[in-house]
């Protein structure tokens, strides 16, 4: 855990895939790669390039640059490049699955339920850096609905996590100091640029370890009201 000051805690900020969501991060698209036809080797370098590279498909995808359709098209095309093949389909389901956002089932409640007893207490935003053409399927989960004072997606933004303009758009909507916000992330990078800013920050490894400090900023930000 990062080092974190719960009594100077006024917002809270969450990823969505990863953190609050049981889908996303690195690992879909790992595991992508045995469906390729490529050795390891040359999918893990084709995947760095794709979605480790803030100027690559994937990164252009979040900050809206680039539609789905069209990221598909460059998925395939990359991975026939090499000498592998996937379908239409197959690349739909680069996360693992075709609709990686829209299962109910997938979204961690017990992170929710904590979530509502801090938002109790204080402002609590999303920031997430997502797909514009999976929006409806994420806004409509019933476990998400009115939970967030503040919504900020790459993909209605034109900016993505760790680029320091998302940030400082987030505190903006948040109206509090950059000092005062906790945000909870699955990726390391994600955190490092938030702290650059003086946010607080925790990275998300269980459920059981985020709820507890959750609760216990909850609890301290009750008795400071």
């Amino acid at each position: 855990m990062d080092t974190l000051d719960p009594l100077k805690v006024r917002a809270a900020v969450f990823d969505l895939g990863g953190v609050l969501i049981n889908v996303g991060g690195p690992a879909g698209p790992r595991a992508f790669g045995s469906r390729t036809g490529l050795d390891k080797e040359t999918w893990d370098r084709l995947r760095l390039e794709i979605f480790g590279d803030n100027e690559g498909p994937w990164a252009r995808l979040e900050r809206a640059e680039m539609s789905w359709s069209d990221f598909n098209s460059e998925l395939r095309r990359r991975i026939e490049v090499e000498g592998g093949h996937v379908t239409v389909e197959q690349a739909d389901a680069v996360l693992g699955a075709p609709r990686p956002l829209g299962d109910e089932s997938a979204v961690r409640q017990p992170m929710i339920e904590a979530v509502r007893r801090l938002a109790a207490s204080m402002p609590v935003a999303l920031l997430t850096n997502n797909v514009a053409e999976w929006r409806q399927q994420w806004q409509s989960l019933p476990s998400l609905g009115g939970l967030f004072n503040v919504i900020v997606d790459s993909s209605e933004v034109g900016t993505r996590k760790p680029e320091q303009r998302i940030y400082e758009l987030t505190r903006e909507r948040l109206a509090v100091d950059h000092e005062a916000i906790l945000f909870v992330d699955d990726l390391g990078i994600n955190l490092k640029a938030a702290r650059s800013l003086g946010w607080q920050t925790v990275l998300y490894t269980s459920t059981e370890e985020v709820v507890a400090i959750l609760d216990q900023v909850a609890a301290n930000a009750a008795t400071t009201r």
